[in-house]
């Protein structure tokens, strides 16, 4: 019985309802693939033994299909096989090998069946046991686990929704308790800024709101815990909040919360409403979206843009959803606007894509549409030509980490961001590369104080007009002077260059360039 074939045919000898989920023919074929490309008999069993689990588990589930495995199926294939092969733990190099067994297997699979939903959610899968890029494996959940098991419900009855969204509003409660704590008071007030930018002083106070001001806040909510990013560490706060206090949450609430931190930042609008669901339309891709419960429409809702955090392939398929009114042509310029500011982006980051440009400005996507829908205002990017970023030069990096080291320091105590500290740094290394040798190591204190207070002005603080600036790093003020007026002529900087631009630079830049 050593032999793998031997092993399959008496699998399904013994399991009649494992023919319709794979063909016991079409199983062997791909097996005798790989054995014609040099696998032994011992790899054949590893192949088997992973394609067996996944049969069997969805014969037990009664799921029928290897395309209605979802992320929290997977994890369970991989506590069973942990209990019934020896040579399988659930170990980083073990569990990677069954994922590369299965996304193999998936590939021939495809060779007969179009479908091709299970590389997608086994991806997924194979990413819920990492955290931040550490092996992790999730806790294994019982059978009767609510949100997991709302994965297999056609359709989610009344009081499950209820339950589910009774379960929601309580741990966003939570999170937002946890973020109005003294902790986070400077990333509150720096987070407002940035959402409301030059409407600050209009904030309004939570506690009893009209249902406008009620809409400001859950919209920001929504920007602070999926988008903003944190002054100490550049985390988005949900993220933050998930690894701080994981160990309080129950498993469900683990789970609601990995669901949400999937969830991306999306552009979209209507083009249909039905009795259950209601048909977008990405206005970036082209990608049809059908989002549940038409309940938060509008009824002038095919004339507006909406924009929000979408997960496709989980429970919680949605958050909160800003809308604004747009015309089709509004929306296709709304859309050539925003892809100018991707193109400006990449002078930070080069090979950015639009979901690079959304994880790091999502408020600044924000305000630009809300400007374009409310101010008639089209063009709120410059119609110059983006410049063009001067490569990371590591030997320069290197020469002057101290000096580098000692700006990080200085930026971060005045208030700038990990983020910010990493710009003006780089700010640092692109004037070195083209100035006068000469000039240094003498007058570095002049030349690190010309950086931060250029960096500044391009991110429109004035800072040049603060004399106490200038005493920072003990520099000569007429050297400081001569080391800023070269800067700009040899770097070409201008205000809001996006080479340095940081959020609240590209905000202030929205509404004052």
């Amino acid at each position: 019985m050593n032999n793998v074939y031997a092993l399959v045919e008496h699998f399904y000898e013994n399991n009649v309802d494992a023919e319709p989920i794979l063909a016991q023919d079409f199983l062997e074929k791909y097996l005798r693939k790989h054995a014609w490309q040099g696998a032994d008999d011992r790899a054949l069993q590893r192949i088997w033994a992973a394609v067996r689990m996944l049969i069997t588990y969805i014969e037990q589930m009664h799921l029928y299909s290897f395309s209605s495995l979802t992320v929290y199926d997977y994890q369970e294939i991989l506590y069973r096989l942990a209990q019934s092969d020896a040579d399988f733990e659930l170990s980083e190099a073990d569990v990677n090998s069954f994922f590369d067994i299965v996304a193999d297997f998936y590939d021939y699979y495809h060779t007969k069946y179009e479908d091709e939903d299970e590389l997608v959610y086994l991806q997924d899968a194979r990413a819920s046991v990492y955290e931040n890029g550490k092996f992790t494996m999730p806790p294994r959940r019982s059978q009767d686990e609510f949100y997991s098991s709302l994965n297999h419900q056609e359709n989610v009855t009344e009081e499950d929704v209820d339950k589910l969204n009774a379960m929601l509003d309580d741990l966003l409660h939570r999170v937002g308790t946890y973020f109005h704590g003294k902790a986070f008071l400077r990333d509150m007030n720096r987070a407002l800024l940035l959402y409301s930018g030059p409407e600050y002083v209009n904030v309004p106070e939570e506690g009893s709101l009209t249902a406008e001001q009620e809409a400001y806040w859950l919209s920001f909510w929504d920007y602070f815990l999926f988008d903003y990013h944190m002054i100490e560490t550049d985390e988005i706060p949900l993220r933050y909040f998930f690894q701080h206090e994981k160990s309080r949450l129950t498993i469900t609430e683990q789970d609601i919360i990995r669901d949400l931190l999937q969830a991306k930042f999306t552009v979209f609008y209507v083009e249909g409403v039905q009795d259950d669901f209601v048909t977008c339309c990405n206005l970036f891709t082209d990608e049809r979206i059908d989002l549940p419960d038409p309940d938060w429409m509008f009824p002038d809702a095919e004339h507006m843009i909406f924009f929000g955090h979408l997960h496709a392939r989980g429970v919680m398929m949605l958050n909160y959803v800003t809308s604004l009114p747009a015309s089709d042509k509004l929306r296709r310029r709304m859309k050539d606007i925003i892809l100018r500011q991707l193109d400006f982006f990449r002078c930070q980051k080069p090979d950015a894509t639009l979901d690079d440009f959304f994880q790091r400005d999502a408020v600044a996507v924000r305000h630009t549409l809300n400007i374009m829908a409310n101010f008639a205002q089209l063009n709120v990017v410059p119609l110059r030509k983006a410049p063009k970023p001067l490569p990371v030069n590591l030997d320069i990096r290197r020469s002057f980490e101290a000096e580098e080291q000692v700006l990080r320091e200085v930026a971060l105590k005045m208030g700038f961001s990990v983020f910010s500290t990493q710009l003006i740094c780089k700010l640092f290394e692109d004037y070195i590369s083209v100035a006068d040798p000469a000039s240094y190591p003498e007058e570095m204190p002049a030349i690190v104080t010309a950086c931060l207070l250029c960096y500044g002005t391009i991110n429109g603080l004035d800072f040049e007009n603060i004399p106490k600036l200038y005493d920072i790093f003990g520099a000569d003020h007429e050297d400081i002077r001569r080391h800023i007026a070269a800067l700009r002529q040899r770097l070409h900087c201008t205000r809001f260059d996006p080479r340095y631009l940081t959020e609240e630079g590209t905000v202030s830049s929205l509404y004052l360039s």
